[in-house]
């Protein structure tokens, strides 16, 4: 989802780690493993042998050699006391008092093992509710000598392992040591006794995220072991890093010392990977990339495996046979007890929406949510098999996603999706900014619990579909006809008014009261894109033996978008396609889409008083709606902005051009749109009666803040250098829209009072003005290079390419225009301004101008 900020997320989003992309999954099928390996505690039990003489599994062991015969070990019962709290499972792990030891087994020594370390709680903790993110990452245990050594490892360089270069590869692919623990006595399997307390009480540094940790102010919470797991808690106390970090600093007050709580996680990778696909840029799924040295081609490769969930078939006959099968092991999200009551069902139903999606890729039933149960003692929300819906405390108004990822396979291991308290302020601010006309239940507050509970709905399942692999797609919100987004049997057929769920495509506005839309048709819903999606990462192809065998089908698939554009995805190198935006509805044709979100918004306005004023409460939700209102307003602009200097884009892999500019009309009706909307002064948003509950001042610098981010925009290098290339390399000049045309289009929108008869500026457009002459004073002034003192001319860049003479030539005739309207003016401010405005002109194009 969209928010204060994006990731992957910013925002509503996506985070990844680096060997990760964090991500939770747990069945109880693990929990019946740990209970058949025994999880018992064993309390101030007799002195052994007897009593451990179990492997890992809870089997009987072979005998332990002497310990006290090595040099520097102790006897086993020395070391492993009658006080020691014992539980066997991926390793033994006995605890006693504030001491932890793993039993290692030579079975467990090389294999790659997932050390996962979240955060649960943290004094540092400000209200935003932001703890810190969990991070990954692959690790292997290795015995050396009487000394085990933990070790990273890396998995972006690889090879085949039975080419010449592999051995290369392989000693690239070794990470730093994060530990070496003196062994400090044998089990009865030959199993390595090692202390881990300071591992996990203080580090591995690569880890923690804390510069220190005080030992006397720490301590575990719990350990608790299964056959393919560990799971321990702890509290740390110490100091945080100054500066930012995701949560990681200390209090506003100074005080760097914190206290948190951390849950590590140590997971045995699949014994088998799951069978890669490999990554289309056609189609979006988050991906891990690494370099391929074994390559046939002259030199390296880079590839990218997409991340997914393992779904498996139970019925591949039926698969053949084209019916929906269940997986063997469906994806279950558990969700936080947290969850107020009321939403816990609309969670459910996000979550499970996207077994619609599933269809298409051949399975039924693919996925669940659970509420995490409350009377088990060995459940942990943040046990590395569990996928996880988390409700958090904080006013951030956000939702976020992580994802654990198997980096051999793409395989997704875990995922946590975080829905912060405060994300429903977000929902509603944003709701009745874009549909209140439309939807009767957000003319008034609080918003019923039937609307909260959908929108919270729509963020879960939006949230859910970064679990399962898909990216954001901003390309899907202008693949429709913005007439048909209007038309309640359109959005019927097409289940909404967007392609996507994963695009920042909120809520209807293009739609009009009269059109007498259902209310459930303004929410985005599951898309068609989104089925395509699933389809082309998570269906079967049986026929396959490896990821080069999928990938003519998988080329198939991709190529259905040449003909249904709704299919279609962002294109990842074009940051200047004017269809492929965020928060916007019906961006193929932007400046009608816009128009009719205006007609929205005006109507919203009229509405704030009546929705928000309340007697004996103060005016702050007045204040809040206001500002959602302008923001809008600043969108609606924005859009429309886009198209100036835009290219529209699709993804092909050897069909065909992938760019093609915008069409001199099309340029030429947004830059007539902002002439009308943008540079107008905007009377909806000055309303005095809003304005005098609100505030004693601050109008006139919103507008004009709101106003010089349009004029910044159109007069950013890139879009200007971007017009004198699209002129250059066009085979037809007469449908170009040049750097001189924008220009002169842009000098009538915010200077045309010059031309009139008796010029009268007011302070809105003087204001517009000053903005303009800032934007081009900002494209005229080289920067400094850094450090060096001396101004950058980096090739291509606005002071060294056509826009430059463009941008003086402009303030030349200004300064010319400017001097024949001075004496048409009656009004002194108006004067003042104008003289002002030639002294500017005239410091900018002094060759000496580099600081006021």
């Amino acid at each position: 989802m969209g928010t204060p900020r994006e990731g992957a997320g910013s925002g509503i989003g996506v985070r990844a780690t680096p060997v990760t992309s964090r991500l939770f999954m747990r069945s109880s099928f693990y929990l019946a493993l740990a209970l058949l390996a025994g999880c018992s505690v064993v309390r101030g039990s007799p002195p052994r042998p007897p009593a451990p003489t179990l492997d890992a599994t809870g089997r009987a062991a072979a005998p332990r050699p002497p310990a006290e015969r090595r040099t520097g070990l102790r006897p086993y019962e020395q070391v492993i006391t009658a006080a020691a709290v014992t539980r066997p499972g991926l390793f033994v792990t006995h605890r006693i008092r504030d001491e932890l030891y793993f039993e290692i087994p030579a079975s467990v020594l090389g294999r790659e093992i997932l050390l996962l370390a979240q955060p649960e709680e943290s004094t540092a903790q400000t209200q935003n509710g932001l703890v810190g993110r969990g991070q990954a990452l692959i690790v292997q245990w290795e015995r050396l000598g009487d000394r085990i050594v933990l070790q990273q490892r890396k998995y972006d360089l690889n090879a085949d392992t039975t080419l010449a270069i592999w051995r290369e590869v392989e000693g690239m692919r070794k990470g730093p040591v994060l530990a070496v623990l003196p062994v400090r006595t044998y089990g009865f399997d030959s199993a390595a006794v090692v202390n881990v307390t300071d591992l996990f009480l203080s580090g591995p540094r690569e880890l923690n995220g804390l510069e220190s940790v005080a030992r006397d102010r720490s301590w575990f919470e719990s350990v608790t072991a299964f056959r393919r797991n560990l799971e321990i808690g702890a509290t740390q106390t110490g100091r945080a890093p100054a500066g930012p970090g995701g949560g990681r600093v200390g209090p506003a007050n100074g005080n760097r010392t914190v206290t948190r709580r951390i849950h590590w996680s140590l997971m045995l990778l699949p014994d088998e990977p799951m069978r890669p696909r490999y990554e289309d840029a056609r189609v979006g799924f988050l991906s891990s990339g690494y370099t391929d040295y074994g390559t046939a081609e002259h030199g390296i490769a880079d590839r990218s495996l997409i991340h997914r969930y393992r779904l498996e078939l139970s019925d591949t006959a039926a698969f053949r046979a084209g019916e929906p099968v269940t997986p063997l092991k469906p994806i279950t999200f558990w969700i936080d007890l947290a969850t107020p009551d009321w939403l816990r069902p609309w969670v459910v139903r996000g979550v499970e929406a996207w077994n619609e999606g599933f269809r298409e890729a051949g399975f039924k039933d693919a996925i669940f949510a659970r509420l995490a149960p409350d009377d088990d003692p060995d459940f942990d929300l943040h046990d590395a098999h569990r996928s996880v819906i988390y409700w958090r405390a904080g006013s951030v108004a956000n939702a976020t996603t992580d994802l654990t990822v198997d980096p051999r396979s793409g395989e997704v291991l875990k995922g946590e999706v975080n829905m912060y308290h405060n994300v429903q302020n977000l929902l509603r601010d944003w709701y009745f900014t874009q549909v209140a006309p439309l939807d009767s239940r957000a003319q008034s507050m609080p918003f019923p619990d039937s609307l909260m509970g959908r929108l919270v709905q729509y963020v879960v399942t939006h949230e859910v579909g970064h679990a399962l692999g898909l990216p954001h797609n901003y390309k899907a919100s202008g693949m429709y006809p913005a007439d048909s987004l209007r038309s309640e049997s359109f959005l019927r057929r097409m289940g909404g008014h967007v392609a996507s769920l994963m695009d920042y495509s909120r809520f209807n506005y293009v739609a009009q009261p009269e059109d007498r839309i259902p209310p459930e048709l303004l929410l985005p819903n599951l898309g068609p894109y989104d089925r395509f999606a699933i389809k082309w990462g998570y269906r079967p192809i049986l026929d396959a033996t490896s990821p080069e065998d999928e990938l003519p089908i998988l080329d198939g698939w991709a190529r259905q978008q040449d003909t249904i554009p709704w299919l279609r995805f962002s294109t990842s190198d074009s940051p200047n396609d004017p269809f492929d935006l965020r928060e916007a509805v019906g961006d193929s044709d932007a400046m009608k889409s816009s128009r009719l979100g205006l007609m929205n918004l005006e109507q919203v306005m009229r509405m704030l008083i009546p929705v928000a004023e309340r007697p004996g409460q103060n005016y702050e939700l007045l204040d809040e709606l206001y500002e959602s209102a302008v923001t809008q307003w600043g969108r609606y602009m924005g859009h429309v902005a886009a198209v100036i200097g835009g290219a529209e884009t699709q993804e092909r892999y050897g069909t065909g051009p992938r760019f093609e500019p915008v069409s001199q009309e099309k340029q030429r009706e947004a830059m007539l749109f902002l002439k009308e909307e943008g540079f107008s002064r905007p009377d909806m948003l000055l309303d005095p009666e809003i304005l005098w509950r609100i505030e004693a001042e601050g109008a006139i610098l919103r507008i004009r803040t709101a106003q010089s981010r349009i004029l910044t925009a159109l007069l950013n290098h890139n879009r200007l250098n971007r017009l004198i290339e699209y002129e250059a390399t066009a085979a037809d000049r007469s449908d170009v829209y040049t750097v001189g045309d924008m220009v002169a289009d842009l000098h009538a929108g915010v200077w045309g009072e010059l031309s009139c008869r008796n010029v009268q500026i007011d302070v809105y457009r003087r204001n517009l003005q000053r903005a303009f002459l800032e934007a081009v004073e900002a494209e005229l002034a080289p920067p400094l290079a850094q450090g060096s003192g001396q101004r950058s001319t980096a090739p291509g860049e606005s002071w060294n390419s056509d826009v430059r003479p463009v941008l003086k030539g402009e303030l030349r005739a200004l300064d010319r225009e400017i001097t024949l309207a001075i004496p048409r003016t009656t009004d002194r401010m108006t004067r003042l301004h104008l003289e002002d405005v030639r002294a500017e002109i005239a410091r900018i194009m002094d060759p000496r101008f580099g600081s006021r």
